[in-house]
């Protein structure tokens, strides 16, 4: 398990090319990302930012050990940082992506704006990703399961949410997406049992 999170950091640093940590608070926190204990390593990462706001990557760190904690706000926050300084970080858009999408599945209503907000920016999370890296065929997975979800969500026939257009379109999308990545890979079942969903969706939106 330690050997696991030692090259989860390493990777982290051949990603970003951000200088490995350097402070006393950045080094208490990758070692309790080596044990795992993301909640305690975000606190350390938090605390190397607030000494040193142009830190990007104590809140580079900080924003992955929350999102690995389930602190999906707090791992948004930070991203949001990071980008604001550094637009070109294409892990930073992945990550606040994902936590978005999985932020997104704590709103339980039907109607919710909150979920539908989360799922849009997790779209845009990932097509800023592709922008940027078009050949990363994790950002067409992720983003083709995003376009599912918004899918879904604006095929529900309840007022000011039900659009038939829109869902179309983030069905097509989704399917699109999804190609690219079997284009890339070739054959993966998990992959075509996600383009028969979309399929699915689409006939019953029809």
């Amino acid at each position: 398990m330690k050997t696991q999170f030692i090259l989860v950091l390493t990777g982290i640093s051949l990603i970003t090319n951000i200088a490995v940590a350097q402070t006393p608070f950045e080094r208490l926190g990758q070692k309790a990302m080596t044990a795992g204990e993301f909640t305690t390593a975000a606190g350390y990462f938090e605390k190397a930012y607030a000494n040193d706001r142009s830190n990007m990557n104590a809140l580079w760190l900080m924003g992955y050990s929350n999102y690995h904690a389930a602190e999906y706000r707090k791992c948004i926050e930070a991203f949001d940082r990071l980008i604001a300084m550094k637009p070109t970080e294409t892990a930073a858009y992945y990550y606040r992506g994902k936590a978005k999408v999985l932020f997104s599945a704590t709103f339980k209503e039907a109607k919710s704006p909150e979920h539908e907000r989360l799922i849009c920016g997790a779209i845009k999370d990932f097509s800023s990703a592709l922008d940027l890296t078009p050949n990363d065929y994790k950002l067409y997975q992720n983003r083709g399961l995003a376009y599912q979800d918004y899918a879904l969500y604006k095929s529900q026939r309840i007022p000011d949410v039900y659009s038939k257009s829109i869902a179309i379109s983030a069905c097509n999308s989704s399917i699109a997406d999804f190609q690219k990545v079997l284009e890339e890979s070739g054959y993966r079942r998990d992959i075509m049992a996600q383009i028969e969903r979309s399929k699915q969706l689409l006939s019953d939106i029809r």
